[in-house]
């Protein structure tokens, strides 16, 4: 019995290394034609497209380059090589004969080349109309341009520079070459995506030095261009071009960049220059050159307009308070309530706002019976705070929302405002609770509205000394002594009253 198992056994043992064997054998790859070389070339320039690159290919291989719709071959190399004496679109097929086990096999490939007499980079984000972009891009083609355009995908306004930064950064070497690049984003958005996207990339940096950047606006053309000259020593561009968008057509058909200014200038179209003649420090302008040298250390343009915007927003909530009469919960929450609502939204901070507030009142109303002492109840309030922001955040994410990285500490600082909700609560009843919460929304919406201003905002940025004025206004409402506006519809039957006596 023993000697049959071992009989039937060994042959089994013999044959799985022949199974290992012929399982271990790597499947042979498909033969596939790739060209590599450049997308785009400069006319009178030379051209290299190389095909060693292409995948399994056997014995007796042979190449066979054509252009165009030409019969004959311009190369049955590996390589071919073409100097271009016209712009335009020139399509280049490979064809590749291998033999293949005894067979012979042919496979091809093809590759579009435009060839332009000027190189323009347009990037510009998700606002503007595809259909915009492709009449400048065939505008600028028929006068031998190659409006290269850059466009990410459709986003949020919160991602729009980061998704500015991912799509230069795709573009890789694409920008090497280019007379100028075009950017056409929100204020600086646009230009601080390309210092950002360029910081690691030397070659790209080097390719901006001999280039100029046109910066596309709707707003004021002289304070954008104020808030530049920081951009301009950080990237050393040939000069920096701020215009409107009705530029973009004559700059790119022109002969040159001088000759689409001039043809600027006879259309009467707004425009400024930043250049070396226009960053010299000022005593006067200290803290405009402090604000343009964070913009160059990489300090997000965002972040610096709400720092700069928070004694503007409390100078507008003094107002509120001590001359209209508004009853908020101090400065400090609707301050912050505003800053969120800038940075998120206010459609999507509110949703978030009354969240903390219901989230905080649930499980203070839960935690009622069991006694705790105040600091701890405080904190669990929080903890259960910050996991409804939790939630939030993943359910935006699942509906296509994003968030940028400095959201989540507006986002913290909101979870805290649960507790001054809660104490108004405690002290004045529901009603007064209620009535603080939504004068301290309204007044937050208030200041929203008046900080989504795109005016104030890069008159701002652009002379961030006007901010030393805001002491003198609130030096001013520190002394107001009068009746507030609400208490005057509060005691009008007082005032009825008195005007008749």
């Amino acid at each position: 019995m023993r000697r049959g198992f071992f009989a039937l056994l060994i042959p089994l043992l013999l044959a799985i290394p022949a199974f290992a064997a012929e399982g271990d054998l790597p499947e042979r790859t498909e033969p596939v034609a790739i060209i590599s070389g450049p997308s785009d070339i400069a006319v009178g320039r030379t051209l290299v497209l190389d095909a060693s690159v292409s995948n399994g290919l056997g014995e007796n291989t042979t190449y066979r380059w054509y252009r165009d719709a030409l019969a004959a071959p311009i190369s049955r190399s590996v390589e071919a090589v073409y100097t271009p004496e016209r712009s335009g679109k020139v399509v280049f097929r490979l064809v590749i004969v291998t033999t293949i086990d005894g067979k012979e096999i042919e496979i091809t490939a093809e590759k579009s080349v435009t060839v332009y007499r000027r190189k323009i980079v347009l990037i510009a984000d998700s606002s503007v109309s595809r259909e915009k972009l492709k009449i400048h891009s065939q505008i600028a083609a028929s006068s031998g341009v190659f409006l290269q355009i850059v466009q990410p995908q459709a986003s949020i306004p919160l991602d729009s520079e980061q998704a500015l930064v991912a799509a230069i950064t795709d573009l890789g070497d694409g920008i090497v070459g280019a007379e100028s690049t075009i950017l056409w984003a929100d204020g600086l958005t646009g230009v601080q995506a390309l210092s950002t996207a360029t910081e690691n990339a030397p070659n790209r940096r080097s390719a901006i030095g001999n280039q100029t950047i046109i910066l596309i606006t709707k707003s004021s053309i002289h304070r954008l261009a104020r808030t530049l000259r920081g951009y301009f020593t950080l990237l050393r561009p040939q000069k920096i071009i701020v215009t409107r968008p009705e530029a973009i057509n004559p700059l790119a058909a022109a002969l040159d960049l001088e000759s689409g200014l001039r043809e600027l200038q006879q259309r009467d179209i707004d425009l400024a220059i930043v250049d070396a003649t226009t960053t010299a420090i000022r005593p006067w302008n200290l803290l405009s050159w402090f604000v343009n040298a964070m913009l160059m250390r990489g300090v997000p343009s965002q972040t610096i307009t709400l720092l700069l915007m928070l004694p503007v927003i409390a100078t507008i909530l003094a107002f509120f308070k001590q001359v209209i009469g508004l009853t908020t919960f101090g400065l400090y929450t609707p301050s912050i309530v505003a800053l969120s609502f800038l940075a998120l939204g206010w459609k999507i901070g509110l949703v978030f706002l009354i969240a903390i507030l219901v989230a905080g009142y649930t499980t203070r109303s839960i935690m009622r019976r069991w006694r705790l002492l105040y600091i701890p109840k405080v904190a669990i309030i929080i903890t259960v705070v910050s996991i409804t922001l939790l939630i939030l955040v993943g359910l935006a994410s699942d509906v296509g929302i994003t968030f940028a990285r400095d959201t989540i500490f507006v986002l913290l600082i909101m979870s805290t405002l649960s507790e001054n909700f809660l104490n108004a609560k405690s002290e004045a009843g529901w009603k007064g609770a209620v009535i603080g919460i939504g004068e301290t929304i309204l007044a937050s919406l208030l200041c929203v509205a008046i900080m989504q201003w795109s005016t104030l905002l890069s008159l701002i940025l652009a002379y961030p000394e006007l901010i030393f004025f805001t002491i003198a206004i609130n030096v001013a409402l520190g002394r107001w002594t009068g009746l507030r506006l609400i208490e005057y519809v509060r005691f009008r039957e007082v005032f009825r009253h008195m005007q008749e006596e």
